[in-house]
């Protein structure tokens, strides 16, 4: 249809093609609705484990005092003095703790709201993977980074924050914004 102003309107009730998550949507939807619901409920989960994490690190004063210098240094007598992660803990975060202590409280901050408020979902999953990569190449590695990194994987490639979060209408707002994708 044509507007007075002889502009063009379109008829579309909602541009994004995603689904929004509502109860609605899961009357209408079951199977994909609790699909799209446990997801959300593992991004809350994620996004709840990270903050702690976060705030573990501003009691610990992780950004400002000596604790991750102590942290890295045991980490360093623990592990085989011959493999990476010993050469990448003595070369590159030993001597830039602060800056590392810094990296990794923001990061672990950004992380866990992006994830509770579905905002920037898919860059708060590459830093959830970057923060994690670089634990285990520090030497923090085990099974349950493995996990934790799939997880975070699930966050870059699917549009949660879409379907319940802010990311939907600052797309709307912004569609050619990498950010909100």
């Amino acid at each position: 249809a044509i507007e007075p102003s002889g502009q063009l309107k379109m008829n579309v009730p909602d541009a994004n093609p995603r689904p929004r998550f509502s109860f609605a949507f899961l009357r209408a939807n079951p199977a994909r609705g609790i699909g799209i619901g446990l997801v959300l409920l593992l991004r809350l989960l994620f996004g709840i484990f990270f903050l702690g994490g976060a705030v573990n690190k501003f009691q610990r004063n992780y950004m400002f005092g000596d604790y991750p210098l102590e942290l890295f240094t045991k980490r360093l007598t623990e592990i085989d003095p011959a493999s990476f992660p010993a050469l990448y803990l003595e070369k590159f975060i030993i001597p830039n703790y602060h800056f590392i202590g810094w990296v990794v409280t923001w990061g672990e901050l950004a992380v866990a709201v992006g994830m509770l408020l579905g905002l920037c979902t898919r860059t708060a999953g590459l830093i959830a993977i970057f923060l994690m990569v670089n634990f285990s190449l520090g030497g923090y590695h085990d099974a349950s980074l493995i996990v934790l990194n799939l997880i975070a994987l699930v966050f870059v490639v699917l549009p949660t924050g879409h379907w319940w979060g802010l990311d939907r209408g600052l797309h709307a707002r912004h569609p050619d914004a990498i950010w909100f994708k």
